[in-house]
């Protein structure tokens, strides 16, 4: 029997989110925080995530690890005034769903850092470093290089508040700083029908993809999310921003069935791929001791902040008459 060579498609599934950091329903919220006795003027934190949206509107799953409100056990806090950083914070959950902050270098302890009626503001992240550019706050985030062993980078911010507006209470709602990508590979029929059996899949690479940027909090109201700057530009290289993510473990026996890739979901830092991101597949037709390799571009796909993008790799067949011609499932 003669193989044809095969041309793997490459089709998006988009949903579309504006906000998120949830793997669908995040269940109950955390206990709602009081304001204390106005005499101990306590900082008291409270928690709560934007989910996942698909296009509709609605909560959206997703396979992967994703950082909830049941799952979020701990992240950094800064307050500033008037653009000047005055103390850093780490904020662990407490065995009775309370959220501790412990300062760094500030005297008040866990008390409200500032007087009464002066605004503050309070800057909040699951990962990364913090900085600031011309009062501008933006968090220096370096995407893991291993796919199953990622962050989850959520930002939240609450801006020029006081004490004796909010009874020492903030309340923070983290909000999706990555776009998120989960894979799904199949065959079509008519190639499991010409091999007459399913295809093995050696190794599923992305490759060239920007793993470094500075994603700066909005200035605004609403979404804490506003831009990412210097994406891919590491120390003021362009290429030692960028890297390879392997989606496959092991070996895998793919078929007519849509099935999911062992990486879950990705998160990766929001950009429009360059000419050389791409998928490299490497397979082995039957009867073959030696794999082929095939690789599908990626150029122009844009991956954008609290989106998640579930994304099917169908496998088909190339015609061996000189012209190409697209198989569908």
């Amino acid at each position: 029997m003669r193989y044809t060579t095969l041309l793997f498609l490459f089709s998006f599934s988009l949903s579309f989110s504006l906000t998120s950091c949830s793997s669908g329903d995040d269940g109950d919220e955390p206990t709602n925080p009081t304001p204390t006795d106005p005499t101990e003027r306590k900082l008291v934190i409270g928690v709560s995530a934007n989910p996942w949206l698909d296009e509709n509107g609605n909560a959206r799953e997703t396979r992967g690890a994703v950082i909830t409100t049941q799952t979020l056990n701990k992240f950094s806090m800064h307050w500033n005034q008037d653009w000047d950083i005055y103390a850093n914070y780490t904020v662990n959950r407490g065995n009775d769903g309370k959220w501790i902050p412990t300062p760094e270098n500030s005297i008040q302890g866990d008390n409200w850092p500032a007087e009464r009626s002066i605004p503050i503001s309070f800057y909040a992240h699951t990962a990364g470093n913090y900085n600031y550019n011309g009062g501008n706050m933006y968090i220096s985030f370096n995407s893991e290089e291993a796919s199953g062993f990622q962050h989850d980078l959520l930002l939240s911010k609450i801006t020029n508040v006081t004490y004796n507006g909010t009874g020492g209470v903030i309340w923070f709602t983290f909000d999706h700083a990555c776009a998120a990508v989960e894979f799904n590979v199949q065959i079509t029929n008519k190639l499991r029908t010409q091999l007459g059996t399913d295809l093995t899949v050696n190794s599923i690479e992305l490759k060239n993809i920007a793993k470094t940027g500075d994603c700066y909090y909005s200035t605004g109201s609403g979404n804490q999310i506003g831009e990412w700057r210097n994406v891919g530009d590491s120390q003021g290289n362009e290429t030692s921003g960028y890297t390879n993510y392997t989606l496959t473990q092991s070996e895998i026996t793919v078929k007519t069935d849509l099935q999911s890739l062992t990486c879950n979901t990705m998160f990766v830092i929001p950009q429009k791929l360059r000419e050389d991101s791409e998928l490299e597949i490497r397979y082995t037709l039957p009867g073959k001791a030696k794999a082929d390799t095939t690789k599908i571009s990626l150029e122009d796909t844009e991956w954008n902040a609290g989106h998640l993008y579930p994304i099917n790799i169908v496998l088909g067949t190339k015609l061996i008459l000189g012209t190409t011609q697209t198989q569908n499932p």
